[in-house]
């Protein structure tokens, strides 16, 4: 929460339950340009939230939250100069300049934080890019390679664990693979046990079905 007065108070809990809770306010001054209003709330923009996360935060807790600033286009290209400028010299600088140099404008179509988790590996090994979140005759796709025809789809945990969701989700496969599509599917506890393993595997995908494109030309 923002409120640009430069003052500081501690309130402490009242009720016999919250007696020995301790909330610190801290009220720092803000430009006007770090600072956006929600629902009547003044807040901080989300580049600089990061910066003051990243201070405190795991390499796992910075990364969702960078990856889910980009889901809710919180963040995008024109803050990355900001975040440069502004965590020089700060705690959790390096984690965070490691993700902002991974930043691709693909990550503001992605749906859910393991979509932006894959990207940012496969990113990270300068491959080519694919098409995120696209319809192919008619359904939506995480990952498309257009002219392999090689389509990837990550399964998160939320909206992929129930019965009717992995119904569908086969069905939209089958539908794809009976058009000449090659489908893969990877689920979060695959991609979160070995993510590397994930974009090798991928990758050989890619390499065998550039061949076989090679050779029928």
């Amino acid at each position: 929460m923002a409120s640009p007065t430069g003052q500081t108070r501690t309130l402490r809990g009242q009720s016999p339950t919250f007696r020995r809770t301790v909330v610190r306010i801290i009220r720092r001054c803000f430009g006007p340009d770090e600072t956006r209003r929600k629902d009547g709330v003044n807040l901080v923009i989300s580049a600089l939230a990061l910066i003051e996360f990243a201070a405190q935060a795991t390499d796992k807790e910075l990364r969702f939250a960078f990856l889910e600033a980009c889901r809710l286009r919180l963040f995008g290209e024109a803050d990355l100069d900001y975040c440069h400028r502004k965590s020089s010299n700060r705690k959790g600088a390096v984690p965070l300049r490691a993700l902002l140099a991974l930043w691709v404008p693909e990550l503001e179509r992605i749906r859910s934080v393991l979509e932006g988790w894959f990207l940012l590996v496969w990113v990270k090994h300068k491959l080519p890019m694919p098409e995120v979140n696209v319809k192919v005759l008619g359904k939506e796709v995480d990952c498309l390679w257009r002219r392999l025809g090689l389509i990837l789809e990550l399964d998160g945990n939320e909206f992929h664990s129930d019965p009717l969701q992995r119904k569908l989700d086969l069905e939209k496969q089958l539908f794809l693979e009976a058009r000449g599509y090659l489908v893969i599917r990877v689920t979060y506890k695959e991609f979160a046990a070995d993510p590397v393993g994930v974009v090798l595997r991928n990758l050989r995908e890619t390499d065998s079905l550039e061949v076989s494109r090679s050779m029928c030309e």
